[in-house]
């Protein structure tokens, strides 16, 4: 078998175990009255009356009966494992399955069974057999037409014997079923509906806003294009105004030099880089001339960046100090 062949094996198989499980799960909802399913009447041989629900019997006042029910004493039992086969085989494999097993001729018996998943594989049969004449005479006893239904009894359950009137019935019963089925859903849709609509409105606003945005989007980009302009052209301007308020006031910062410098001392250069002065030049005592700046009140932390080193030839001092404008604080001179 190839490959596809498997996997379509394998998926059928996977189906019929869930068809399977499906109506087992009905029949024991039907069974504890949880799904709605009609009880037949039956008469037993001993001349008791049952009801039976799908497979559940249980005892009832004497009435009109339907059927008649064979108690397992009356029946020969027993079982079989099948091989992996669709569902809808299993019926003829269970027909071969009897003409081998059955002590007497098959069309002398009837027979009822019951087929479940393995747990190896396969499918598990459970069947009963009855002579086919001790039946009728039993439902000519019990005063029952030819077609009425007949059930094997097996450990307080009943099985129905498979014919054609069974058939019938079962397929009508399915059909039940099916109409019950849609109902249920039906119901549920129109519980579940009222609690569901406001998600739905909410869906239609979100998509209603979605397709707002996407038809105003287009007519916005040149007015984007614009605000990003005017963004960029405020973020220079702060630039700028930030930059003025830090700028040192440069006549300033010259007129307190000039004050500060003793009369023996010039200025080669004079760097400023934001509220930080740095200045070099010869004087006379470099020491002398960081003291004095020191102590004046528009600058501060002044301190030399190098050694001072003496010009023999002009017999003073090269120095280079850096400082820092204190009027940016908010201290006055």
């Amino acid at each position: 078998m190839t490959a596809k062949g498997q996997l379509y094996r394998r998926v059928q198989m996977a189906q019929d175990r869930l068809a399977w499980g499906c109506a087992d799960l009905r029949r024991l909802l039907s069974e504890r009255g949880w799904w709605p399913s009609r009880p037949r009447g039956l008469v037993s041989v001993d001349g008791s009356h049952w009801a039976v629900t799908e497979t559940r019997l249980r005892a009832v006042k004497p009435g009109k009966a339907e059927g008649l029910l064979v108690p397992e004493s009356e029946s020969l039992w027993g079982s079989a494992v099948l091989p992996d086969m669709p569902r809808h085989a299993l019926r003829q494999a269970v027909e071969e399955t009897l003409w081998r097993t059955s002590p007497l001729p098959r069309q002398h018996t009837v027979a009822a069974w019951h087929a479940q998943p393995h747990a190896q594989g396969g499918w598990v049969v459970e069947w009963g057999l009855c002579r086919r004449s001790h039946c009728d005479t039993w439902c000519v006893e019990k005063g029952l037409g030819p077609q009425a239904p007949v059930y094997l009894a097996r450990h307080g359950r009943a099985f129905a014997v498979d014919s054609g009137t069974t058939q019938t019935f079962s397929l009508r019963r399915r059909w039940m079923h099916v109409l019950v089925l849609m109902g249920a859903l039906l119901s549920l849709a129109a519980l579940f509906l009222p609690a569901l609509m406001p998600l739905v409105l909410k869906r239609e606003d979100v998509l209603r806003a979605v397709q707002h945005i996407a038809a105003v989007e287009p007519q916005s980009q040149p007015l984007r294009q614009q605000l990003d302009e005017l963004r960029q052209q405020a973020a220079l301007g702060e630039e700028l105004r930030q930059g003025l308020q830090q700028s040192l006031p440069l006549a300033s910062v010259v007129d307190a030099l000039s004050q500060a410098l003793p009369d023996d001392t010039w200025l080669d250069r004079i760097d400023v880089n934001g509220n930080e002065i740095r200045i070099s030049g010869l004087t006379g005592n470099a020491a002398e001339l960081a003291a004095l700046l020191g102590r004046q009140p528009q600058f501060a932390d002044t301190k030399a960046t190098v050694a001072s080193v003496r010009d023999n030839n002009l017999n003073k001092e090269r120095f280079t100090f850096e400082m820092r404008w204190r009027a940016v604080e908010g201290v006055k001179p």
